[in-house]
């Protein structure tokens, strides 16, 4: 979810809360508006009903009881559009006045019934049908009054309910707005803080971890992005000044020791045609030129890595090379006791430069030759799959330990008495030229399997 849709639904829902918490206070305003009036309205009715009672006990207590209140047979009849009539019946302008106005306020047909009942009664010489009906109608006030203290118990407790379910939602909401500031803003704001800070040391292979698919997530991820980047250019610089300095020392050698030892070779050389056979000066002056031979051949090796790697791509089949080198390296192989077991599968065609993988395969070679012991076997295999042209060379070795791998295809990393370290190096710059990649696969204690893959489209 994005930070904008975040932020819409919090304040969805803060509008929620406001709008919720504004119809409860509103419902209860009114809830309490409207039982005071009834309240109000029963007591008044209660004062109401006492004025009609006064009324009838000041017109008794005069001497006109009989003469005020007419015979029933004069009364109204009991229909409600005959009230006028009823209050005529009862002749005391007073009673029926206060009558008139008990009778305006009724709420109710059964208030209704009880008003007319007392009508009827104060029409009536018979003070117990006055007492009967009085009592009816206050007892029904008493009642309303009751129903309505009960209600506004009611009232109470939901009110008091409503006060702390708003005060509980609005201490919620703010403590909820609080965590998505902090969580959906606050903390991404110091995770890209941080992480900017260590990559800013030079540290480019920090990564900013924020899960999601909000904006800051997106930000972070192309900050990785940017900082592999800038990771990935900086290795190539640092790998591009290696190169320099390494093409610097490379011609100050070739310059400062091909020539003097062109010169120590032809000069043993030209001892050898003049010795005789059995001197014993004859074998010291063929090292002098077997140990100038191996150096020039370093100097050429350092002038080669130090050169950018020249393909001239032809179109062939890979399985034609693999075979050609296992066949120059047939004498080697046989000084050495070992055999090679040769395995080509059908391949499609490729455009890759022969001679520089030649060069690959017979370093990857010599190095399975110089591992394996005596009697043993080296197999060579070539297959693809559905990406790659895929090439092996496996031999019975002692295996290379954890520590050494790690740095196998780095330059001047040999081990060998006479190694240089830059046959592998060299031989991963090339693959790499082709688009294609050369590594160590996983095995067991024993042995070593190194895997050149090419990409079949190449």
């Amino acid at each position: 979810m994005t930070l904008r849709a975040r932020l819409t639904l919090l304040f969805v829902a803060g509008v929620q809360v406001t709008f919720l918490s504004a119809v409860a206070a509103y419902w209860a305003v009114q809830s309490w508006r409207v039982l005071t009036d009834d309240v109000t309205l029963v007591s008044d009715q209660n004062v109401r009903l006492d004025r009609v009672l006064e009324a009838a006990a000041r017109g008794r207590s005069a001497g006109r009881g009989d003469a005020a209140l007419r015979p029933p047979a004069a009364r109204a009849p009991a229909s409600a559009a005959d009230a006028a009539g009823r209050d005529a019946a009862i002749g005391d302008p007073g009673i029926a006045r206060a009558l008139r106005a008990l009778r305006q306020r009724v709420q109710t047909r059964d208030e209704s019934r009880r008003v007319d009942a007392l009508a009827d009664a104060l029409a009536s010489p018979a003070k117990e049908r006055l007492a009967t009906a009085a009592r009816r109608l206050r007892a029904y006030y008493q009642a309303e009054l009751q129903r309505l203290r009960m209600r506004g118990q009611f009232l109470v407790r939901l009110s008091t309910g409503l006060v702390v379910a708003i005060v509980l939602s609005v201490i919620a909401g703010f403590l909820g707005f609080l965590w998505a500031i902090r969580a959906w803003l606050v903390e991404p704001v110091r995770a890209l803080e941080r992480a900017t800070e260590v990559m800013s040391t030079g540290d480019l292979s920090h990564r900013i971890a924020l899960r999601g698919q909000d904006e800051f997530a997106r930000l972070g991820a192309s900050i990785n992005a940017m900082a592999e980047s800038l990771a990935r250019i900086q290795a190539e610089l640092v790998e591009r000044e290696r190169f320099a300095l390494l093409g610097e020392l490379a011609a100050y050698v070739a310059h400062n020791i091909r020539n003097p030892l062109a010169s120590i070779r032809a000069t043993a050389q030209g001892e050898i045609v003049d010795l005789d056979g059995g001197d014993p000066r004859r074998g010291v002056f063929e090292d002098i030129v077997r140990a100038a031979d191996r150096l020039g051949a370093w100097v050429a090796d350092l002038l080669r890595s130090a050169s950018p790697v020249v393909l001239e791509r032809r179109e062939g089949r890979i399985g034609d090379v693999v075979a050609h080198c296992a066949e120059m390296a047939r004498p080697r192989l046989s000084a050495a006791q070992l055999e090679v077991d040769l395995e080509v599968a059908p391949t499609p065609a490729l455009r890759f430069d022969q001679a520089k993988i030649e060069q690959v395969l017979s370093a990857v070679l010599s190095n399975a030759i110089d591992a394996s012991p005596p009697r043993g076997h080296i197999r060579m295999t070539v297959g693809s799959d559905s990406a790659d042209v895929v090439l092996r060379v496996a031999d019975e070795g002692p295996g290379i330990p954890a520590a050494r791998r790690a740095r196998l295809f780095a330059p001047f990393s040999s081990t060998k008495p006479s190694g240089t370290g830059i046959g592998l190096w060299l031989s991963q710059k090339i693959v790499v030229a082709h688009g294609g990649s050369i590594s160590l696969l996983e095995g067991g204690d024993t042995g070593t399997t190194v895997e050149i893959r090419l990409p079949a489209g190449s």
